[in-house]
């Protein structure tokens, strides 16, 4: 079990989803949600550098700063952060290139397709034991 998990996505259902299922399957002591990656950098900017996420979920389709636009900027956080944090994406696209984009990101160690399943949560805990 990680001790912090951030979810950011757009929809309400998305993360009502991903947040059922982290809690059901005890991936996170404790679960914390933005619904657009401007929340999500300024939390992390603010509060995240005390006690950063061990992982963030990120979407990649949501407006003004979309997810590519987040892991550009979060590459501009103090290291406290971005060194110890890891970043999987949660995304219902399925493109090669959206895929292989992410997964430049040197914080970025997976890419899941929409919607999260037991399987990816197993897989990730075994990745944090």
């Amino acid at each position: 079990m990680v001790n912090v998990t951030l979810l950011i996505d757009d929809s309400d259902i998305d993360l009502f989803i991903q947040r059922r299922f982290l809690e059901v399957y005890q991936f996170s002591k404790t679960l914390v949600s933005h619904k657009s990656a401007e929340e999500a950098l300024h939390w992390l900017a603010d509060q995240g550098a005390d006690a950063p996420p061990d992982v963030i979920f990120l979407d990649l389709n949501m407006p003004k700063i979309d997810g590519f636009g987040f892991l550009e900027r979060f590459t501009q956080l103090p290291d406290q952060v971005t060194s110890t944090c890891k970043i999987v994406i949660l995304s219902s696209s399925n493109s090669r290139a959206d895929i292989e984009r992410a997964k430049a990101y040197k914080n970025t160690i997976e890419f899941i397709t929409k919607p999260i399943k037991q399987t990816d949560i197993e897989s990730l805990k075994s990745r944090f034991a």
